[in-house]
């Protein structure tokens, strides 16, 4: 029997059909996710299901009650499609309902049963959803524990559902944080040799069971029971900066992109929530602040970042101004969330004109017309929105940066499909540019930070290519090379997560990708180029782009390295019995000096851009580097302090004096900056007090003040001990190795965040 067209059937209220079938405990769980009306359920899948923790008969009633709305007779069996990923993420039915998707029952002989593979024992546990810590609290009251359990999920889910938006945004706000933590654990995990052991059995599992299934079912045609048409990822209010839209192949990347988008905008509640929280007032159409003052914010923002990463253009903030202050038709809420938020990171950069207090209210208006509903109206809006949003972040130290990158690249991936993806990308080079800063941002954030790069190999093709509709301009350039290197950063950071990755082989493969990076650098971005007496016409701007680019590829020689320059003081400390590298002591030596040169280097071009005057107290780059070319420069110090030689020293003290006199001016405007000058200065001038010691003071008399200082007038050299250099050198490994002190054990500053690690470590420092 067909099914009868849906206009035909009336449709009958959820909360009923769950009431009749016995089923009412799970109505508060299917309307939060998604399936708040009948029309949503009758697409549900055996994956919800089973996400939604189901109980076996309790899904069959389910299932049987859905095919019977659709005409399928009581007395035919109905058997599940079980051809599917094992994904435990909610259906796309649930996800983009405003789509509308429908779904068609076909008739099953018999339902076969299907084994699954055991649990993982030994993998962190998954946390629960906001609703169920809601629903557990709910379930403490004296007054909701009296009632029977069915009464107690009723009540659960009228009070959820009767929730204020912000109060319910604070239970989100824990469960994500909740899952990130898991995020993190799982990351750890799956370095074990019990995760390997557990993927190998269901490797092995996934064989047998599609073996027998094969040999046992009939070679009949049978489709699946609960078919969905495929999800077309569009949006009809769409602009015309975004792709034709086509049919997704892989439904899961619409799941994937919801699920990031979801913990995207619960970090920004949570930033929301506490710029809020201080009593102040949001900005929105009717209270807007003056446009000279936010013309000057969003055009210090494009110049403090054009350069480097593709954001925004000066045109595209005069457009925005236009809309909101002399608006021709109502203005819409993403247009308010781009005004709010470009002007609140330009007033990182403009310091002297927008105190905090302004900033952050400026921020905070813009997350509250950025949502899921103005999310899907544009999604190459959204991307560069996320973009921007999630640079503010990172100027914040605030952990939000990460998954708002996570979100647009997701985006990215799920509206540009690879079989798509460079018709687009020639149709629209924004999608491209924003797809390329995207990935940018997510190297950096990976490999300073210590997670795992989101970016894919697809994700680089796109990244480090330019088609000939672009005319390559040196900001074109800039921002192709920045990525590149970003790249190449994030691919060292990850090879060389251990110590007993840094074997000759990964060394000599990763320096020669560095090496190649810089005999591709164009022309007019060489450094020769750059400091010549005839340097090629270009903005401040261009140039400091260009210097910070230099920057970023020697910190790259750095990060491959200073796993060397550890290793080089563990033997020395412990007479050569702590060497476990497959590299001789001169090709160890060669590579320790080539890291201290680069970080030598970094100090020298860090000074140009300090005296160009476009350096910025609050630049994260200029902050960073700073602080790790200081850490290394201290460290090569300290090597050959130990090793009893002086040669050498007394340059690299001098060069990280240099790199915290970069650090002084920012001390008093960036948190991070006044942590590592705390951090610094002591390490420098024990180091500079045992210099001194090894090289002898001259005696005091007045003869030495009026002639030159004779040898045999010097005290006698005190030798460094190697007790006295151990804790010096541990804490100087500890800093060169995890900057941001993820392995540190900070106590009693609650505003930090502290995501653990399956080892017991955080997952990030100084960060919230």
């Amino acid at each position: 029997m067909s099914s009868p067209p849906p206009s035909t059937v009336s449709t009958p209220v959820l909360s009923e059909v769950l009431d009749r079938l016995g089923l009412n405990d799970y109505f508060g769980s299917l309307k939060e996710n998604g399936f708040d009306t009948w029309d949503r359920v009758v697409d549900i899948t055996e994956d919800d299901l089973t996400a939604l923790n189901f109980k076996l008969g309790h899904r069959r009633a389910l299932q049987r009650e859905i095919a019977t709305f659709r005409g399928v007779p009581c007395s035919e069996s109905l058997e599940l499609d079980t051809g599917v990923s094992d994904q435990t993420s909610l259906s796309v039915s649930a996800l983009e309902s405003l789509n509308g998707q429908t779904a068609s029952v076909s008739i099953r002989e018999k339902r076969r049963y299907r084994r699954h593979p055991r649990p993982d024992p030994n993998a962190p546990k998954k946390p629960k959803t906001a609703y169920v810590n809601f629903a557990d609290q709910l379930r403490t009251e004296p007054d909701i524990s009296s009632l029977s359990f069915v009464d107690i999920a009723k009540e659960v889910g009228r009070r959820w559902q009767v929730l204020p938006a912000e109060q319910k945004r604070v239970w989100e706000s824990h469960a994500a944080r909740a899952m990130q933590e898991f995020e993190a654990q799982m990351d750890e995990y799956k370095k074990t040799d019990s995760c390997r052991r557990y993927q190998a059995y269901l490797n092995d599992f996934k064989t047998q069971q599609a073996q027998a299934a094969s040999a046992k079912r009939p070679t009949t045609s049978r489709t699946g029971s609960f078919n969905r048409k495929e999800f077309v990822p569009g949006s009809p209010n769409s602009s015309s900066d975004s792709p034709i839209s086509a049919p997704s192949s892989n439904a899961t990347e619409a799941e994937s992109c919801h699920n990031a988008l979801t913990l995207a905008f619960s970090e920004l509640v949570s930033l929301r929530g506490e710029i809020f929280s201080m009593g102040v007032q949001g900005f929105d159409q009717h209270h807007l602040p003056s446009e000279q003052l936010m013309q000057r914010a969003m055009y210090a923002f494009v110049r403090g970042t054009g350069s480097l990463v593709y954001m925004w253009t000066y045109t595209e903030v005069d457009d925005i101004l236009d809309r909101v202050y002399r608006p021709k038709q109502p203005i819409d809420a993403m247009t308010l969330a781009e005004c709010f938020t470009v002007a609140a990171m330009g007033a990182h950069y403009d310091i002297d004109c927008f105190p905090d207090r302004l900033r952050r209210i400026l921020y905070a208006s813009g997350t509250l017309h950025f949502h899921e509903k103005t999310a899907r109206l544009d999604y190459l809006r959204t991307m560069r929105l996320l973009l921007s949003m999630s640079f503010y972040a990172l100027l914040e130290k605030h952990m939000s940066a990460r998954y708002l990158i996570a979100a647009g690249l997701q985006i990215a991936r799920w509206k540009c499909p690879p079989q798509m993806r460079n018709e687009v990308m020639k149709q629209n080079a924004n999608w491209r540019r924003i797809f390329r800063s995207l990935i940018f941002m997510d190297c950096w954030l990976s490999y300073t930070l210590g997670y795992i790069s989101e970016v894919t190999a697809e994700d680089i093709a796109v990244a480090c290519t330019s088609h000939l509709v672009d005319s390559m301009t040196v900001d074109e350039m800039i921002h192709i090379q920045t990525s590149k290197i970003g790249l190449v950063a994030a691919e060292i950071a990850k090879t060389l997560a251990s110590p007993e990755s840094v074997t000759r082989e990964n060394i000599g493969m990763l320096a020669g990708k560095l090496e190649k990076w810089r005999l591709e650098v164009p022309l007019i971005m060489q450094m020769p180029t750059l400091t010549s007496n005839n340097p090629p016409d270009m903005t401040l701007y261009q140039r400091r782009a260009i210097l910070m680019v230099h920057i970023m590829y020697l910190g790259a020689v750095m990060f491959l390295f200073r796993q060397l320059l550890v290793a080089a003081a563990e033997t020395q400390l412990t007479d050569g019995a702590a060497w476990s590298l497959n590299l001789t002591v001169e090709e160890a030596r060669n590579h320790r000096h080539e890291c201290a040169v680069a970080a030598q280097q970094v100090v020298r071009i860090l000074r140009l851009v300090s005296l160009d005057g476009t350096m910025t107290k609050r630049c994260w780059i200029m902050i960073y580097w700073s602080f790790s070319a200081s850490i290394v420069l201290l460290y090569s110090a300290t090597n050959k302090l130990l090793g009893g030689t002086l040669e050498g020293v007394e340059d690299d003290l001098g060069y990280a004096k240099g790199c915290i006199d970069i650090l002084e001016p920012c001390r008093s405007f960036e948190p991070v900056a006044q942590r590592y000058l705390d951090t610094l200065w002591p390490l420098y001038e024990q180091l500079r007090e045992m210099q001194r010691r090894m090289q002898g003071r001259a005696k005091t008399s007045i003869f030495s003040l009026l002639q030159p200082t004779d040898p045999n007038l010097l005290s006698p050299p005190i030798p460094v001990s190697k007790e006295e250099m151990g804790p010096m050198s541990e804490k100087l490994s500890i800093l060169l190795l995890d900057p941001f002190g993820r392995k540190q054990d900070i106590k009693g500053d609650g505003s930090m965040r502290r995501v653990l690690n399956a080892d017991g470590s955080c997952l990030v420092f100084w960060w919230r």
